[in-house]
């Protein structure tokens, strides 16, 4: 996980401060209302994305409460306090870690879509200068398109649970064999879902994550090649 972490923080923050450097130019007031408005819409569909991982997760709690509880019931025949804490703490943990990580990506999509506005509203300065933002606007609606697909796979990744099959697990009484049989059929299904949320995760990060990083940093590189990009319209 903190290979992830390392890996698409550095990665986002440097594009981020990279892209950030180029707008920091004087604009008209009619430019800076415009980059407003663009920047509202943007927190909104931030706001939006937020309120629908709430309800995911709210409808994902109520679908594995039963599933859950069951687990519970498997560690708590447990007879080593030690280990049944253990049990519950990992349990407990996986479904928080795809919490943690789906709140990070969310985020990051907001910020990658917060930079994707200033572009736009840099090329729209551009066109009204007489430049030809052609394919800015091509690499800029390129962007909307993966950020917006990429927000719909963080929502779907956040509709997965990692959830222990009770049914799977046989029942244990205060023999030692018993006890250790317990053991290892809840620690292979422990190892077993906390590889499938890595694997995820993973695959989110250098799958719809990486294609949406990579759009807005071509249409940036778009908005780069246009001449003299940051000139005030004429009029």
């Amino acid at each position: 996980m903190q290979k992830i972490q390392k890996y698409t923080l550095v990665a986002t923050t440097s594009f981020i401060l990279l892209a950030s450097a180029g707008f920091i130019s004087a604009q008209s007031t009619n430019a800076t209302s415009k980059l407003d408005n663009l920047l509202q819409m943007a927190q909104q569909r931030a706001d939006n994305a937020q309120q629908r991982l709430q309800q995911i997760r709210d409808d994902v709690q109520t679908r594995i409460k039963d599933a859950h509880q069951k687990a519970q019931e498997k560690i708590s025949q447990i007879k080593d306090k030690s280990k049944q804490d253990t049990a519950t703490r990992i349990q407990n943990q996986l479904d928080h870690v795809n919490q943690v990580w789906t709140d990070h990506f969310s985020n990051v999509l907001d910020r990658l879509d917060a930079v994707l506005q200033k572009i736009q509203s840099r090329a729209d300065k551009a066109s009204q200068n007489g430049q030809d933002v052609t394919a800015v606007t091509t690499a800029i609606q390129n962007a909307n398109d993966k950020i917006a697909a990429a927000r719909t796979v963080v929502a779907n990744q956040a509709q997965n649970t990692y959830e222990v099959d009770a049914t799977s697990i046989s029942d244990a009484d205060s023999a030692a064999s018993s006890q250790s049989s317990l053991v290892s059929q809840l620690r292979d299904q422990f190892k077993s879902l906390k590889d499938q949320l890595f694997s995820d995760l993973t695959g989110l990060r250098d799958g719809a994550m990486k294609d949406a990083r990579q759009s807005v940093q071509d249409a940036f590189q778009a908005l780069s090649n246009v001449p003299n990009v940051d000139e005030e319209p004429a009029n």
